[in-house]
C-alpha cells in the first residue's frame, strides 16, 4: 500500500489553557472566558476559549477591550501547575498510543512515525484512538487538532487546517492543493516582518511562495534559512 511518504504525526490541543479550565469547572463550558495573570481590567488574554475567539479575543487581548465586545466575558486566573498536571497525563496518554518524539511546548508534541505508521489507514486509525482515549481517560472536554505529514513543519500546519477536534493529512504529492489557501503568516516561521518582506518582493500568497527557487526564497530570508524553508515548504525532513 502506497505510504504517500508519511513521517510525523503533530498533535495540538485545542484552546489548552481555556480547556483545562472548562474540563475542571463544567459550568464554564460553552462560555467565553479569558484565562489573565491577574484578576484586573489592565491585564491581557494569556489564553481565550473558542466562545471568546469567536467574539475577537484572542492571546494579547486587553481585558478592558475584551470586555468591551464582550460584556459576559468570564476572567480565570491562570494556574500553572493545573496546566502543567494535565499536560503530563495528556503525553502520557499519547504515549500509550505513539511514543512522543518531542514535547514542542505544553500543548504540542510531535510523533515521529516508523513502520506499519506510515500507512495512511493505520496512522488514521491510531489518531482516532489517541482522540477518543483522551476523552475517556483524562477528560471529556479535552480535544486536539492531529496533522499527518511527511515533515514536522507541514504535520504542524495539517494540525491547523481544521480546529478545534481536526484530524487532517497532507500528502507530499498534494501539499500545495492541501495549504494553498492558507495565508503566508499561518505558516510556522512567517511572523508579521517576513511577510512584510515577501510581500515587498511580490510574494503574496502561499501558491507564489511555493514558487519560488531555493536561491531566490534564501535571498529574500537573507540566509540559509530561506532554504531551510523551500525544502520543508514540499516536505522534506531538514530539522534533524
Amino acid at each position: 500500500m502506497e505510504s504517500n511518504n508519511l513521517k510525523w504525526l503533530y498533535l495540538d490541543f485545542n484552546s489548552y489553557f481555556a480547556t483545562i479550565e472548562q474540563q475542571v469547572r463544567p459550568g464554564l463550558r460553552k462560555k467565553p472566558i479569558a484565562i489573565v495573570p491577574s484578576i484586573t481590567d489592565y491585564t491581557c488574554a494569556i489564553a481565550a476559549s473558542y466562545e471568546a475567539k469567536k467574539l475577537g479575543i484572542k492571546t494579547g487581548t486587553m481585558i478592558h477591550e475584551a470586555k468591551k465586545r464582550c460584556p459576559d466575558l468570564i476572567c480565570v486566573q491562570a494556574d500553572h501547575e493545573k496546566y502543567i498536571y494535565y499536560h503530563h497525563k495528556l503525553v502520557n496518554e499519547i504515549s500509550k498510543h505513539i511514543p512522543v518524539e518531542q514535547v514542542c511546548s505544553i500543548d504540542e508534541v510531535a510523533c515521529r512515525l516508523l513502520g506499519k505508521e506510515c500507512d495512511p489507514k493505520i496512522i488514521v486509525s491510531k489518531a482516532i484512538a489517541i482522540k477518543k482515549n483522551i476523552k475517556k481517560n483524562i477528560g471529556d472536554y479535552i480535544s486536539c487538532s492531529i496533522g499527518i505529514s511527511t515533515n514536522k513543519f507541514l504535520a504542524k500546519t495539517a494540525s491547523n487546517l481544521q480546529k478545534p477536534n481536526g484530524l487532517k493529512i497532507i500528502e507530499e504529492k498534494k501539499i500545495l492543493e492541501r495549504i494553498s489557501h492558507l495565508k503566508l503568516s499561518d505558516l510556522t516561521g512567517i511572523g508579521k516582518r517576513m511577510e512584510a518582506r515577501l510581500f515587498l518582493a511580490g510574494i503574496t500568497s502561499v501558491e507564489k511562495l511555493y514558487q519560488l527557487s531555493p536561491k531566490n526564497m534564501r535571498k529574500i530570508w537573507g540566509n540559509v534559512g530561506g532554504e531551510r524553508f523551500w525544502y520543508m515548504l514540499r516536505g522534506k525532513d531538514v530539522e534533524d
